[in-house]
């Protein structure tokens, strides 16, 4: 069985507007130079979602494509292009080499995602760190909708090497703040603990244990502090076969969408 991430259907309401072939390489030249980074060169995906799907629940259209493009998603790590850096002109061609992603690109996952569900739920135990649907326990990233947020790509990368690249912030305060980084502080009178970093401050770091507990610390009541960069607390995926990675992908990619 086969995931299809995207038709070759196109819906009406995100139809390109009247583009000629010339401008809707050089919006292809500029999406690949500003956004390809993240969602992938092919619109695939990979830090940030795929484009190239059938519904960009987002922006609906070449307008909202556009909004964007320019402002951004508050609350996720899609930040906005400032005219500065991306002038109207150059803005409307990315978005119309974005809405032309999905009547191009069919992505076939192989794999089975009712198998996949069922290794994430017993095999892989994976509702003891992340939450889907309002299940499970929110250590690791929440699972639901992944399927909209991330490529087919960063999710095998996240399941077969989790630690090779962190996600992190890319707007607000906390730009550039790895998320999920382990973390093991021990304290002045031997206690030690571990876990991922909830949030840390100049004074104070909050991280939360392996069992869901919040804990925080004063930085001054320490004796040890390690930030743990290039490890993660994902567990390796090395007993899994190829084939419960492919369902696992599947089943995954299938979320939200």
């Amino acid at each position: 069985m086969a995931v299809a991430l995207a038709g070759s259907s196109p819906l009406a309401a995100q139809e390109a507007l009247a583009f000629s072939d010339a401008e809707l390489e050089r919006g292809q030249r500029l999406y690949q130079a500003h956004c390809g980074r993240c969602h992938g060169v092919l619109g695939m995906g990979g830090e940030g979602p795929g484009l190239a799907v059938s519904r960009l629940p987002r922006a609906p259209d070449h307008a909202a494509v556009v909004d964007v493009i320019r402002n951004g998603i508050p609350g996720t790590g899609m930040p906005g292009l400032r005219a500065t850096i991306l002038p109207d002109e150059e803005a409307a061609l990315v978005a119309a080499h974005v809405i032309s992603l999905r009547q191009a690109q069919l992505v076939e996952i192989p794999g089975d995602p009712e198998r996949g569900r069922q290794v994430f739920e017993t095999t892989g135990v994976c509702f003891s760190c992340h939450i889907v649907e309002g299940r499970g326990v929110g250590i690791g990233p929440e699972l639901t909708g992944i399927g909209m947020r991330r490529g087919p790509e960063y999710l095998r990368a996240s399941l077969v090497d989790p630690s090779a690249e962190l996600p992190v912030f890319r707007s607000g305060a906390r730009s550039g703040f790895a998320q999920y980084l382990p973390l093991r502080a021990v304290t002045v009178d031997g206690t030690v603990y571990e876990g991922m970093r909830a949030n840390e401050d100049a004074f104070t770091v909050q991280l939360i244990t392996a069992t869901g507990s919040i804990v925080s610390l004063r930085k001054a009541d320490l004796a040890e502090f390690e930030r743990r960069f290039g490890h993660s607390l994902m567990p390796a995926t090395a007993s899994l076969s190829s084939e419960d990675i492919d369902n696992l992908i599947a089943y995954l990619a299938s979320l939200g969408g």
